[in-house]
């Protein structure tokens, strides 16, 4: 392994972090100093110390064990950091001056510098593994830290009646999901097969994959739920805000547009995203493969276009970064906040029905579409290899 994350840099980064503080301090002390070095200190104690300090704290956790993924432990405490300090908002500013400052520090300067030190921490980690031809370390502690992640998420709701609903869509979501995803995944098979009048042939290649709970995993499938949600949302806005008769009951007030928003992309979540959430991942972990006899091509199972255009990354960034713009006349500040309140109100749903489903459901459903595809008559058991007495290998 190379030195980074080393014990010395983060010791280093997290000193200089401390040197900044010290001095940001010591300037709102003088009497004698500038007034821009004046205006400068709250900057320096209340934003840019704290940032290195904790981007220090983070590099030098993620360098007690890298192969162990000890970074995951600096992405949740930064998690944590915003989740607790937001839950706490209220009591922290009205304890005084030096709590607000406190109270800014953690939400734009710790959590940040947390998280981010703990993902470039485990980028150059994951870096050197492939570099190097290491293996990828088992990590049993990586499914608890995924379940604090999704606990801590529900902190940044305040309202008790608004976390009720957040929780309750996160049932739904993986209720429906472990009732209709697989059956609706053979049934979009089959449908296709039938349709198409034996152009169309399924393979199994018998290489079916299991889920595990690990970071890069679960968030990679968090991504679909999450984009068809606001994707679809924000869908829905740009027609409804096309018809004057039903644009008058959107609000204009900026953040009550954004919570309608959120709203509605996680009744999206809830309702319509098994389609473009287990059903996909089933046809990715399933070994299926469909081979188009006219066009001459071998490809996994599809979704509709249609549904994957609301998924697109490009739709996913551009799409709500142009309406939190949009919506706050140009404050990039406020937009940016909204931005954050609606992705955060959306991944906290998608983020604990994916973690369900993997946990409960994502086993079974395989079990099933492949045994009913094989009852089906859809598909064949692999042919078994058997090897002779000169080596030769034949089916």
């Amino acid at each position: 392994m190379a030195s980074e994350p080393s014990l010395k840099t983060g010791a280093f980064i997290a000193s200089l972090g401390l040197v900044v503080i010290i001095t940001g301090l010591l300037l709102q002390q003088e009497s004698e100093v500038t007034s821009f070095l004046l205006s400068l200190s709250p900057t320096l104690y209340g934003d840019v110390g704290p940032g290195l300090a904790s981007f220090g704290i983070g590099w030098v956790i993620a360098s007690l064990n890298p192969l162990k993924k000890f970074y995951l432990i600096t992405i949740v405490l930064g998690v944590a950091a915003a989740a607790v300090t937001i839950f706490l908002s209220s009591p922290l500013i009205e304890m005084g001056y030096l709590w607000a400052i406190a109270w800014h520090a953690l939400i734009f300067s710790v959590a940040p510098a947390l998280v981010c030190s703990g993902v470039v921490s485990g980028v150059i980690v994951e870096k050197h593994l492939r570099k190097h031809g290491l293996p990828r370390a088992e990590v049993p502690f990586e499914k608890y830290l995924l379940a604090i992640i999704s606990a801590l998420l529900f902190l940044f709701v305040s309202s008790p009646s608004a976390l009720l609903r957040l929780i309750a869509s996160a049932i739904a979501s993986w209720t429906l999901w472990h009732i209709i995803s697989h059956r609706l995944a053979f049934h979009l098979l089959k449908r296709n097969l039938e349709k198409s009048a034996g152009r169309l042939k399924l393979i199994f290649t018998g290489r079916v994959e299991s889920e595990e709970l690990s970071f890069g995993r679960v968030f990679s499938r968090v991504y679909y739920p999450l984009a068809f949600g606001i994707g679809a949302s924000l869908t829905a806005l740009s027609i409804v805000e096309l018809l004057p008769q039903l644009g008058e009951l959107l609000p204009t007030d900026p953040l009550a547009k954004t919570a309608q928003v959120a709203l509605i992309a996680i009744i999206a979540v809830t309702m319509g995203s098994s389609y473009v959430g287990p059903v996909v991942w089933m046809y990715q972990d399933s070994g299926l493969r469909i081979r188009d006899n006219r066009r001459m091509t071998v490809e996994e199972p599809k979704i509709h276009n249609l549904a994957n255009n609301l998924i697109e990354v490009y739709s996913f960034i551009q799409a709500p970064i142009s309406f939190t713009i949009v919506s706050t006349g140009g404050d990039y500040l406020y937009a940016l906040a909204l931005l954050a309140l609606l992705i955060v109100s959306v991944l906290t749903v998608s983020l604990s029905a994916t973690l369900l489903y993997l946990k409960f459901s994502a086993d079974s459903h395989l079990y099933y579409l492949i045994n009913s595809l094989f009852k089906s008559g859809y598909i064949e058991p692999p042919k078994p290899h058997n090897t002779g007495e000169a080596g030769e290998t034949r089916s």
